[in-house]
């Protein structure tokens, strides 16, 4: 999800140093996911349309995580980006219900902090104003139903230069530089086409930005253009624009999988492993803590955050 990428051209550049630098120490316990795994604390797990059909609820929903006097409000968002829809109306009555102390918003990188979320709201607010705006979903929904509230707002993404370290590691080398570019390039893509008045002429738009904001954390790809990724998506992925869609995009790692579903697979674990970190590092202050990923995140950390519980609830307001 890439929604929030206008606010963070303006995060300072050492603070994104600075994020660099905390990468390293996170990305050594990422690469140590199989001894991590069998820690005595659960860690996430791998996400399979076997594992998802054990969810409760189709989207939206969301489960309370109840850990004595603290609570974890997960909302499994269904990626609606209409200001209207049972997503948002969703999102209105968990955030009422739940009071949270913070929010954790998939999208946010983990480096971003309280002194970025004036920009973040001034965002939500031109969303507010333009709600059709490609850029606009249910992450500024979010955003827009707190900003008058004193409730802070906070991301687990491990951003792209761990990301893409963590898949080319876990791939054995089979995806480089130009993969993860082409991966991530996609998927802003994909999200940008569930609005209803995309059109395919966004797309040099869409590709421009996503290649501004990854040159705030990488290197080597300077004269990486539109026309470098529609060759890598045609010849590399063999798919057109007009063929990108959720399910080329849904992870997979078995044999039949495309390029894209491949990398997304991989993102997924380093996603989901890293989220998860991040919320119980938080849930040791906040007392109530409101989370909204899509549904799928939810299945692979539903074992690991009732773990330690004392009670779980699952509602699905409509």
């Amino acid at each position: 999800m890439k929604c929030s990428r206008g606010a963070l051209r303006q995060t300072p550049e050492l603070q994104l140093e600075n994020a660099k630098l905390n990468f390293v120490a996170l990305l050594f316990l990422l690469v140590l996911l199989p001894a991590y795994s069998h820690a005595s604390t659960p860690g996430a797990e791998r996400w399979s349309m076997e594992l998802q059909e054990t969810e409760p609820y189709d989207s939206p929903f969301v489960t309370f995580f109840h850990y004595g006097e603290k609570k974890l409000c997960f909302m499994a968002s269904k990626h609606d980006p209409l200001r209207d829809s049972p997503n948002t109306r969703t999102l209105q009555n968990v955030l009422k219900e739940c009071e949270p102390d913070l929010l954790i918003l998939e999208g946010l990188p983990a480096f971003i902090s309280e002194s970025d979320r004036e920009e973040f709201v001034r965002e939500a607010e031109k969303c507010e104003e333009n709600p059709t705006g490609w850029q606009c979903g249910e992450l500024y929904w979010a955003i827009a139903e707190v900003k008058d509230q004193q409730v802070a707002i906070l991301g687990a993404e491990p951003g792209p230069e761990g990301e893409m370290k963590f898949i080319a590691e876990q791939s054995n080398g089979k995806f480089g530089l130009e993969d993860f570019i082409g991966y991530d390039i996609s998927r802003a893509i994909i999200l940008a086409k569930r609005r209803e008045d995309f059109g395919l002429a966004d797309i040099p738009g869409i590709v421009a930005e996503d290649l501004e904001y990854l040159r705030l954390f990488l290197s080597g790809f300077e004269q990486y253009d539109e026309a470098s990724y529609r060759k890598w998506l045609e010849e590399d992925v063999g798919l057109s624009y007009s063929e990108l869609d959720n399910e080329s995009y849904a992870p997979g790692n078995e044999e039949g999988s495309d390029l894209l579903q491949q990398m997304s697979y991989h993102s997924m674990l380093t996603r989901d492993h890293f989220m998860l970190e991040r919320i119980r590092e938080l849930l040791t202050d906040a007392d109530s803590i409101f989370v909204m990923y899509g549904a799928s995140h939810l299945a692979t950390v539903r074992k690991a955050l009732t773990y330690g519980s004392t009670r779980v609830v699952n509602k699905k307001y409509e």
